[in-house]
C-alpha cells in the first residue's frame, strides 16, 4: 500500500487536541456523576439497600456484578443499577 504524504498546518493540529480534550472532560464527567466505583461490602450493601451478608451471598452465587480488588469487593454503580432494573435483586 503506498502512503499518500499530507500536510496539517499547526493550527489544525491544536483544534482537534483541544476537541479531543473537550470531549474526553465531558466522558469523564459524565462517568464519574453517576459511575464511581464502590469499594466494600458495607458501601455495596448500602448502594442497594441490603445487609453486607446479602451481598457477601449474591456474591458467591455469583448473581451480582461485583469486581475483586485484592480481597476487597468493587463495583461500578452503573453496573449495579442496570442489575437492580434488570430485576437482578430478586430471590430466585
Amino acid at each position: 500500500m503506498a502512503m499518500i504524504p499530507v500536510e496539517i498546518d499547526d493550527s489544525l493540529i491544536e483544534r482537534i487536541a483541544l476537541r479531543a480534550a473537550e470531549l474526553a472532560q465531558q466522558r469523564d464527567g459524565d462517568r464519574s456523576a453517576d459511575d464511581g466505583w464502590l469499594r466494600g461490602a458495607s458501601k455495596i450493601a448500602a448502594y442497594i439497600d441490603c445487609s453486607r451478608s446479602r451481598v457477601y451471598a449474591l456474591v458467591s452465587a455469583r448473581r451480582i456484578p461485583i469486581h475483586h480488588d485484592g480481597s476487597a469487593l468493587i463495583a461500578r454503580r452503573s453496573e449495579l443499577d442496570r442489575w437492580l432494573r434488570a430485576g437482578g435483586g430478586r430471590r430466585p
